[in-house]
């Protein structure tokens, strides 16, 4: 009789025990689906992001839990984030452990677990306040490191950023290192991030891509023709591996010296390239033919303009190096010979727009061989001295 008791009461207990934790399980479960359906509900309903453009990513933030908006059902999208900030949503969106502490600022943990991370280290921004307003360089330093990027030169960030497809431009071929970031700016970004790191390739924004290689290499060329200068035989020392700035301040042997400005390329056959602006009209713009006459350039024409910004900053002879506003620019490794009006050769140009005077070449996309390499030169326009000379870059190009 006493073990019929025992034996019934230890199976009450374990079903009772069992009803217990279904409940409670399903108690739990219903809690974070009412913080889900919370979360949603709140994306939903912000009364300030239906229609804005970053209204689809901030909802996804929502969603995932780092980022809130605020009390009255407003986000404050174009609301400035300071470097705290973002940190803390970076950090949050890669579930990265914030380590709990009861004392010090209350983003503490989270730059913890950023410097623990590799995302961040003191020193990365200028004066190392963090409550300050961060800018768009800022975040694409934080964002190439999530990324696992090593030995990333000074202003390569942005280029970084942008080839990945994390960061556009502000307008067509401005990228706007020092503009500040907002809250939908800072989302977009991690958004992205997130999507790359999980395999997925973007769309990229070509004109940020090429604004932001200025930027850091005061050229464009590797980004807007690519197969002429930095194609996929390049590897360690050629193509966009080759280019300097360092090698673009040089000095001849009496001191003579030049400085290199800007070297940029333009898609002849891209209305929309945001540098045509600095081009004549077709109709006043011509280049020189291998016979010597000038022809104007034309809507079918297929090439690049490269065009050149260079001076000499320090004149020993001027008799010598009479022209000091303006260098020669030289393209090697075109070895075809060009007949009547063919553009097959680089090919110098003239622009016969007073208000736009530009200096360099026009080279061809099509119907050209070379001798395997291309090497891009600046030469002093010397009257008889030594002619000064430096190459900015070498590419490895098969055609």
């Amino acid at each position: 009789m006493k073990k019929i008791s025992i034996s019934v009461l230890t199976v009450l207990t374990v079903f009772v025990g069992s009803l217990n934790s279904a409940v409670a399980e399903a108690a739990q479960e219903n809690t974070v689906g009412k913080a889900v359906e919370s979360r949603e509900t709140a994306a939903v309903q912000f009364t300030d992001i239906q229609g804005h453009w970053a209204q689809a990513a901030i909802q996804d933030a929502v969603q995932r839990g780092y980022v809130d908006g605020y009390p009255d059902r407003r986000f404050l999208p174009n609301q400035q984030v300071s470097r705290a900030e973002f940190i803390k949503m970076a950090v949050s969106a890669l579930e990265l452990e914030a380590p709990s502490t009861s004392s010090g600022s209350w983003y503490a943990p989270y730059v913890t677990a950023a410097e623990s991370a590799g995302i961040y280290k003191a020193g990365d921004y200028a004066n190392g306040n963090l409550t300050q307003r961060m800018t768009r360089e800022e975040m694409s330093k934080l964002a190439v490191k999530a990324l696992g990027y090593e030995n990333v030169e000074d202003k390569q960030w942005m280029y970084l950023a942008s080839k990945d497809g994390i960061l556009s431009g502000t307008a067509p071929g401005v990228i706007s290192p020092t503009g500040a970031t907002t809250r939908a700016q800072a989302i977009v970004v991690i958004e992205r991030l997130l999507q790359v790191k999980s395999g997925k390739e973007l769309p990229v924004d070509k004109y940020a891509v090429a604004a932001a290689e200025v930027y850091w290499h005061r050229t464009n060329i590797f980004s807007v023709a690519p197969e002429i200068f930095n194609g996929p035989d390049n590897h360690n020392k050629t193509g966009i591996n080759s280019w300097k700035v360092s090698n673009l301040k040089f000095s001849g042997k009496d001191g003579t010296t030049i400085q290199v400005e800007e070297l940029l390329a333009i898609d002849w056959n891209d209305p929309r390239d945001p540098n045509r602006t600095i081009l004549p009209s077709k109709n006043k713009l011509s280049y020189r033919t291998y016979s010597g006459d000038w022809v104007k350039f034309s809507d079918d024409l297929k090439c690049y303009v490269v065009v050149v910004k260079a001076r000499i900053v320090i004149n020993k002879n001027p008799k010598g190096y009479p022209i000091s506003d303006r260098v020669n620019l030289q393209i090697h490794g075109y070895n075809g010979v060009p007949t009547g009006n063919s553009l097959i050769v680089p090919s110098v140009i003239q622009s016969y727009d007073s208000s736009k005077k530009i200096y360099g070449l026009v080279i061809p996309k099509e119907k050209f061989s070379t001798d395997g390499s291309i090497r891009v030169s600046i030469e002093s326009i010397s009257a008889g001295a030594p002619i000064i000379s430096q190459v900015l870059s070498r590419s490895i190009l098969i055609k």
